[in-house]
């Protein structure tokens, strides 16, 4: 049989698309930097300035890290379905998807536990009930109230994350056997996206829906699904320059309106009983990222593979799961100046030198692993 196609994550890294992790990094950073400088750091409060609702909308990062995975991870499949090759293997992309984000996971669940559990009571640590922190290690907390958003709250999100991953060999299994026909293809992306807004749709007519679902694959499904459309809609095709500009200036204009829409609230945007702004969430956003992928993945722009933008695209992993951590242990000590400016010359030289420690010590050891493991019949020939 012919050797499986390499999974995404064996693909060359891609200086512009790191660019863009390091965009959505530096969002998040900037998020909580704001977040937790407020005077109650773990509830972010109405915002009361023009200032406060930019920051507040900066969270919108998390949308853009979501369509890089659908993007990055489903063009492995789209490749070898429109070429008619055999697909990757799922042992080796198992394998590979779990040394890629399991130990610099697991290391930063332990240190933020050994950092945050001393502080109890300080201003924004907020701490799960020792016995439940085995959810964390099985990426499980979303399910429960007693842990979701606690000790480090943007592992929330990989836990999102980790559930994509076990889908996605289900939905690379489909694309394989929907055949060459780009048309085809593209129809499995666009099916999710309706199953994410329609599970949306179900929870904005609902009053108070639970906040574990509002923070599942399900509801992020859309986000996760225009990126794997843009792998669809790219594979084999080099847009012109002009197009992929346009495509951009699009993508920025989209993500604009998005938090325009957002600083609206919610009150303008009710039809009946339905919450529309809970209905779409960061819908306008979503697709104006996957234009912006698109066009940073088809025409890579210049400012995008700056060597520091792209280091700090590198390090993001680390940088993303370390930053609260070290925003906490900072303000508990009487370090954090309580201005996002501030917090952010103090916290993020201190961040990106651990993002850099995980992706030296950690992330490239784990990763090398992975790669050579023949753990469940990983990285050898075979059918997908």
């Amino acid at each position: 049989m012919a050797a499986a196609a390499p999974t995404a994550s064996a693909a060359p890294r891609d200086a512009a698309l790191d660019g863009l992790r390091a965009v959505a990094a530096l969002s998040v950073f900037g998020f909580h930097s704001w977040l937790y400088t407020l005077s109650d750091a773990y509830v972010a409060a109405a915002p009361q300035t023009l200032a406060d609702d930019l920051f507040a909308e900066l969270r919108v990062g998390l949308v853009l890290f979501f369509v890089l995975s659908g993007f990055l991870l489903y063009r492995a499949w789209v490749r070898s379905a429109l070429n008619g090759r055999p697909g990757p293997k799922t042992a080796t992309y198992a394998v590979r998807r779990v040394g890629r984000i399991v130990p610099a996971y697991w290391l930063a669940i332990i240190g933020s536990a050994l950092l945050l559990y001393p502080l109890a009571g300080s201003p924004g640590v907020r701490l799960p009930p020792a016995e439940l922190l085995p959810l964390f290690f099985v990426f499980a907390q979303n399910f429960s109230s007693e842990t979701l958003l606690t000790l480090n709250p943007p592992m929330w999100t990989l836990a999102v994350e980790a559930s994509f991953y076990i889908l996605l060999p289900l939905v690379g299994w489909l694309a394989l056997r929907a055949g060459r026909r780009r048309g085809a293809q593209a129809a499995i992306p666009i099916a999710l996206l309706l199953c994410g807004l329609v599970f949306n749709f179900i929870l904005a007519k609902q009053n108070g829906p639970s906040l574990s679902w509002s923070k599942s694959l399900p509801a992020m499904l859309p986000y996760f699904a225009l990126g794997m459309l843009a792998a669809v809609l790219l594979e084999r095709r080099k847009p012109s320059l002009t197009a992929a500009r346009l495509w951009a200036a699009a993508g920025v204009l989209l993500v604009a309106a998005d938090v325009v829409i957002h600083l609206q609230g919610n009150a303008a945007l009710r039809v009946a009983d339905l919450d529309l702004l809970r209905f779409i969430r960061d819908l306008p956003a979503a697709v104006g990222f996957a234009l912006i992928v698109a066009a940073a993945a088809a025409r890579p722009p210049r400012p995008l593979e700056l060597r520091p933008l792209v280091w700090v695209g590198a390090v993001s992993y680390g940088l993303y799961l370390w930053h609260v951590p070290v925003l906490l242990v900072l303000r508990a000590n009487g370090l954090l100046p309580l201005t996002p400016l501030g917090a952010t010359l103090v916290a993020l030289p201190i961040s990106l030198l651990l993002g850099w420690l995980s992706l030296r010590l950690i992330e490239k050891p784990a990763m090398a692993w992975s790669r050579r493991t023949r753990l469940l019949g990983a990285n050898v020939s075979g059918s997908a």
